[in-house]
């Protein structure tokens, strides 16, 4: 989790997001089903923010402007889960005719058999409008295949 500091003392502009203070690792991914927190995947209370609900990061300067570093880690949450099931069904005959070993082998190839929705990893810039939310699947629907194969 990332976010856009411009003040940061370094000169750094991309820093880690800074955590609310009682806020755990565990804490930062909202409970329930990936279906129910499309929109919510992150706790954004866990990240620290001002008063109008943008991300901040500790003042380290004088200047009362000058920040450092976030406190997060790096992959310290995970994205939604995969579950993908991929299915062969094979049949062969025998085709003595043509050779001794010969056969004729048809396939059924069914790629994300259950036809699973996965989703891709929320967004995680804690200073974007996209933090925590989930725009797009990361697989295709289930696709079916059959193929017709000569082997002598």
């Amino acid at each position: 989790m990332t976010g856009t500091n411009t003040s940061n003392v370094f000169g750094i502009t991309t820093d880690r997001a800074q955590l609310a203070a009682g806020c755990t690792y565990a804490d930062l991914t909202t409970s329930g089903r990936v279906h129910d927190k499309l929109a919510n995947y992150f706790n954004r209370s866990c990240v620290l923010r001002n008063a109008a609900g943008t991300a901040i990061w500790p003042v380290i300067g004088d200047d009362a402007r000058a920040t450092s570093f976030g406190n997060s880690g790096v992959g310290i949450v995970f994205g939604p889960d995969q579950r993908n099931f991929d299915i062969v069904l094979i049949k062969r005959t025998s085709l003595k005719a043509l050779r001794e070993a010969a056969n004729l082998e048809f396939r059924t190839e069914f790629f994300n058999a259950f036809n699973t929705t996965q989703f891709s990893n929320p967004g995680t810039n804690v200073s974007a409008a996209t933090f925590g939310t989930i725009s797009s699947t990361a697989v295709n629907p289930r696709i079916i295949q059959f193929a017709l194969k000569l082997n002598f």
